[in-house]
């Protein structure tokens, strides 16, 4: 929780969740980088219609993007980038415990 209302998201080789050079375009790639504190950082989780499914919207959008599996993609290996939010079902994210 960054206290202004967005979360960053890292994971466990300490990368955090990165909008690529902070861009608003629907097709930016979603990757990890460094911590730098960047918006390109910040993500806001958003309620769906989907009981424990969530939207992820982008800082450096306004929030009117999110996180969106490519084209609906269903194999291994389809890129995560960011688009026009509709909390569609390839924007729907589940959050899982994890250990350390």
């Amino acid at each position: 929780n960054t206290g202004d209302g967005y979360v960053t998201l890292k994971n466990g080789q300490g990368y955090m969740l990165d909008v690529q050079y902070g861009a608003k375009d629907d097709g930016t790639n979603i990757q990890t980088y460094s911590a730098n504190g960047a918006d390109a950082q910040k993500f806001k989780i958003e309620k769906t219609s989907t009981s424990g499914a969530f939207g992820i919207t982008t800082k450096v959008s306004s929030g009117k993007k999110g996180l969106d599996v490519y084209n609906y993609g269903t194999s291994n290996g389809t890129n995560v980038c960011q688009w026009a939010y509709y909390a569609s079902v390839n924007q729907q994210w589940i959050f899982e415990p994890c250990s350390n």
